[in-house]
Protein backbone atom coordinates (compact mmCIF):
# COMPACT_ATOMS: atom_id res chain seq x y z
CA UNK A 1 0.00 0.00 0.00
CA UNK A 2 1.45 3.19 -0.94
CA UNK A 3 1.40 5.84 1.52
CA UNK A 4 -0.52 8.90 1.58
CA UNK A 5 -0.07 12.56 1.42
CA UNK A 6 -0.97 13.01 5.21
CA UNK A 7 1.52 9.63 6.15
CA UNK A 8 4.45 11.86 5.28
CA UNK A 9 3.49 14.44 8.19
CA UNK A 10 3.75 11.71 10.71
CA UNK A 11 7.68 9.85 9.00
CA UNK A 12 10.95 11.39 9.40
CA UNK A 13 10.07 12.57 13.33
CA UNK A 14 12.72 14.40 14.64
CA UNK A 15 14.00 12.96 17.66
CA UNK A 16 14.85 15.40 19.90
CA UNK A 17 15.72 14.31 23.98
CA UNK A 18 13.87 16.08 26.73
CA UNK A 19 17.02 17.67 27.38
CA UNK A 20 17.52 19.18 23.93
CA UNK A 21 13.62 20.79 24.07
CA UNK A 22 14.13 22.34 27.48
CA UNK A 23 17.83 23.69 26.59
CA UNK A 24 16.06 24.97 23.04
CA UNK A 25 13.65 26.96 25.18
CA UNK A 26 15.19 27.83 27.67
CA UNK A 27 17.66 29.42 24.73
CA UNK A 28 14.90 31.11 23.10
CA UNK A 29 13.49 32.24 26.24
CA UNK A 30 16.62 34.51 27.43
CA UNK A 31 17.42 35.48 23.82
CA UNK A 32 13.63 36.54 23.71
CA UNK A 33 14.12 38.24 27.02
CA UNK A 34 17.47 40.18 25.40
CA UNK A 35 15.49 41.54 22.68
CA UNK A 36 12.74 43.00 24.39
CA UNK A 37 15.19 44.62 27.16
CA UNK A 38 17.15 46.10 24.38
CA UNK A 39 13.82 46.98 22.58
CA UNK A 40 12.69 49.18 25.84
CA UNK A 41 16.05 50.75 26.31
CA UNK A 42 16.38 51.91 22.94
CA UNK A 43 12.42 52.90 22.20
CA UNK A 44 12.11 56.66 21.15
CA UNK A 45 8.15 56.75 19.55
CA UNK A 46 5.33 57.77 21.33
CA UNK A 47 2.79 54.86 21.50
CA UNK A 48 4.92 52.36 24.03
CA UNK A 49 2.82 49.18 24.07
CA UNK A 50 4.51 46.88 27.03
CA UNK A 51 2.15 43.83 25.53
CA UNK A 52 4.48 44.34 22.66
CA UNK A 53 7.47 43.73 24.44
CA UNK A 54 6.22 40.08 26.12
CA UNK A 55 5.22 39.30 22.35
CA UNK A 56 8.83 39.81 21.44
CA UNK A 57 9.41 36.89 24.23
CA UNK A 58 6.77 34.84 23.29
CA UNK A 59 7.01 34.86 19.59
CA UNK A 60 10.83 33.83 20.30
CA UNK A 61 9.46 30.61 21.80
CA UNK A 62 7.39 29.73 19.55
CA UNK A 63 9.45 30.05 16.77
CA UNK A 64 11.84 27.65 18.35
CA UNK A 65 8.68 25.11 19.38
CA UNK A 66 7.99 25.29 15.49
CA UNK A 67 11.26 24.76 14.27
CA UNK A 68 11.56 22.20 16.14
CA UNK A 69 8.33 20.63 15.21
CA UNK A 70 8.88 20.37 11.68
CA UNK A 71 12.51 19.16 11.81
CA UNK A 72 14.02 18.48 8.46
CA UNK A 73 9.79 17.43 7.03
CA UNK A 74 9.45 19.46 4.06
CA UNK A 75 5.31 17.89 3.79
CA UNK A 76 5.08 18.79 7.78
CA UNK A 77 6.55 22.09 6.82
CA UNK A 78 3.95 22.94 4.29
CA UNK A 79 1.09 21.86 7.03
CA UNK A 80 2.21 23.97 9.57
CA UNK A 81 1.99 26.90 7.20
CA UNK A 82 -1.49 26.20 5.79
CA UNK A 83 -2.45 25.65 9.35
CA UNK A 84 -1.01 29.11 10.68
CA UNK A 85 -2.32 30.99 7.60
CA UNK A 86 -5.96 30.99 9.53
CA UNK A 87 -4.57 33.22 12.30
CA UNK A 88 -4.67 36.55 10.88
CA UNK A 89 -3.32 39.31 12.83
CA UNK A 90 -5.28 42.91 13.01
CA UNK A 91 -2.95 44.48 15.19
CA UNK A 92 -1.12 46.89 12.98
CA UNK A 93 2.54 48.03 13.55
CA UNK A 94 3.19 51.42 12.91
CA UNK A 95 6.55 52.01 13.43
CA UNK A 96 8.81 50.11 10.93
CA UNK A 97 11.45 49.74 13.69
CA UNK A 98 8.85 47.68 15.52
CA UNK A 99 8.51 45.13 12.52
CA UNK A 100 12.34 44.56 12.38
CA UNK A 101 12.36 43.42 16.13
CA UNK A 102 9.69 41.34 14.82
CA UNK A 103 11.89 39.45 12.45
CA UNK A 104 15.02 39.37 14.66
CA UNK A 105 12.52 37.90 17.40
CA UNK A 106 11.54 35.29 14.38
CA UNK A 107 15.30 34.59 13.47
CA UNK A 108 16.36 34.02 16.93
CA UNK A 109 13.71 31.47 17.39
CA UNK A 110 14.78 29.81 14.13
CA UNK A 111 18.20 29.48 15.23
CA UNK A 112 17.21 28.40 19.00
CA UNK A 113 14.52 25.67 17.83
CA UNK A 114 16.88 24.42 15.57
CA UNK A 115 20.01 24.02 18.13
CA UNK A 116 22.06 26.36 16.53
CA UNK A 117 22.38 28.11 19.65
CA UNK A 118 25.77 29.89 19.03
CA UNK A 119 24.16 31.51 15.84
CA UNK A 120 21.38 32.38 17.99
CA UNK A 121 23.40 34.15 20.71
CA UNK A 122 26.37 35.86 18.52
CA UNK A 123 23.77 37.14 16.04
CA UNK A 124 21.74 38.60 18.73
CA UNK A 125 24.61 40.03 20.28
CA UNK A 126 26.31 41.84 17.13
CA UNK A 127 22.92 43.04 16.16
CA UNK A 128 22.45 44.75 19.58
CA UNK A 129 25.46 46.17 19.91
CA UNK A 130 24.90 47.70 16.18
CA UNK A 131 21.22 48.54 17.54
CA UNK A 132 23.20 50.11 20.81
CA UNK A 133 25.35 52.39 18.98
CA UNK A 134 22.72 53.59 16.56
CA UNK A 135 20.72 54.71 19.91
CA UNK A 136 23.63 56.47 21.40
CA UNK A 137 25.05 58.00 18.55
CA UNK A 138 21.03 59.48 17.38
CA UNK A 139 21.84 57.93 13.87
CA UNK A 140 19.22 59.41 11.08
CA UNK A 141 17.68 61.55 13.69
CA UNK A 142 16.40 65.25 12.57
CA UNK A 143 17.72 68.28 13.18
CA UNK A 144 14.88 70.43 12.02
CA UNK A 145 10.70 69.50 11.96
CA UNK A 146 8.09 70.85 9.74
CA UNK A 147 4.84 71.57 11.70
CA UNK A 148 1.60 72.16 10.48
CA UNK A 149 0.03 75.99 11.85
CA UNK A 150 -3.16 77.06 12.22
CA UNK A 151 -4.93 79.67 13.39
CA UNK A 152 -8.47 81.83 13.50
CA UNK A 153 -7.65 85.91 13.14
CA UNK A 154 -10.14 89.01 12.53
CA UNK A 155 -9.09 90.15 9.02
CA UNK A 156 -6.85 93.35 8.90
CA UNK A 157 -6.11 96.07 6.28
CA UNK A 158 -2.30 96.10 7.36
CA UNK A 159 -0.26 94.56 4.90
CA UNK A 160 2.13 93.53 7.82
CA UNK A 161 -0.16 91.41 9.81
CA UNK A 162 0.53 91.09 13.83
CA UNK A 163 1.63 88.01 13.56
CA UNK A 164 4.50 88.29 11.34
CA UNK A 165 6.32 89.99 14.07
CA UNK A 166 6.30 86.32 16.12
CA UNK A 167 6.82 84.85 13.01
CA UNK A 168 10.36 86.16 12.43
CA UNK A 169 11.16 85.99 16.36
CA UNK A 170 10.72 81.63 16.79
CA UNK A 171 10.22 80.58 12.77
CA UNK A 172 13.70 80.04 10.32
CA UNK A 173 10.99 79.60 7.66
CA UNK A 174 7.47 79.26 6.68
CA UNK A 175 4.81 79.28 3.82
CA UNK A 176 0.86 79.85 3.50
CA UNK A 177 -0.93 77.22 2.77
CA UNK A 178 -4.46 77.78 3.23
CA UNK A 179 -6.49 80.79 3.81
CA UNK A 180 -10.52 80.46 4.00
CA UNK A 181 -12.98 82.66 5.35
CA UNK A 182 -14.82 81.29 8.56
CA UNK A 183 -18.24 82.34 10.17
CA UNK A 184 -19.40 84.30 7.37
CA UNK A 185 -15.97 86.42 7.21
CA UNK A 186 -15.61 87.33 10.55
CA UNK A 187 -12.34 85.29 11.11
CA UNK A 188 -9.94 83.92 8.62
CA UNK A 189 -8.39 80.57 9.23
CA UNK A 190 -4.99 80.78 8.08
CA UNK A 191 -2.99 77.70 7.55
CA UNK A 192 0.91 78.00 7.37
CA UNK A 193 3.67 75.02 6.86
CA UNK A 194 6.62 76.87 9.72
CA UNK A 195 9.96 75.42 10.60
CA UNK A 196 11.18 76.82 14.30
CA UNK A 197 14.21 78.03 14.92
CA UNK A 198 14.50 75.86 18.09
CA UNK A 199 12.17 72.72 18.07
CA UNK A 200 11.82 73.51 22.23
CA UNK A 201 10.77 76.52 21.70
CA UNK A 202 7.09 75.11 20.48
CA UNK A 203 4.87 76.13 23.40
CA UNK A 204 6.02 79.89 23.62
CA UNK A 205 5.87 79.89 20.16
CA UNK A 206 1.62 78.82 20.52
CA UNK A 207 2.06 81.13 23.92
CA UNK A 208 2.91 84.56 22.50
CA UNK A 209 1.18 83.59 19.21
CA UNK A 210 -2.36 82.98 21.09
CA UNK A 211 -1.68 86.30 23.29
CA UNK A 212 -1.77 88.22 19.95
CA UNK A 213 -5.09 90.43 20.04
CA UNK A 214 -7.24 89.13 16.94
CA UNK A 215 -6.20 85.56 17.50
CA UNK A 216 -7.94 82.47 18.19
CA UNK A 217 -7.94 78.50 17.99
CA UNK A 218 -3.67 77.89 17.96
CA UNK A 219 -3.08 74.89 16.35
CA UNK A 220 0.79 73.53 16.00
CA UNK A 221 1.16 69.78 14.86
CA UNK A 222 4.18 68.13 13.61
CA UNK A 223 4.12 67.38 9.97
CA UNK A 224 7.21 65.68 7.80
CA UNK A 225 10.35 65.60 9.43
CA UNK A 226 13.27 67.47 7.26
CA UNK A 227 16.89 66.70 7.67
CA UNK A 228 19.65 69.49 7.57
CA UNK A 229 20.94 70.46 4.52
Amino acid sequence: MQPSVFDTLFTNTPTFLMFDVVINMVVAFILGLFISILYRKTFQGFSYSSSYVNTLVIITMVTAIVIMVIGNNLARAFGLVGAMSIIRFRTVLKDTRDIAFVFFALAVGMASGSGNHLIGIVGSVIIGIIILALYFTNYGTIRNKEFMLSFWMIPEDDEDPTYLEVFRKYLSNFNMLNVRSVRLGQFLEMSFSVVLKRNEQSRAFMRELSSLEGIERVSLVLGDEIPQS
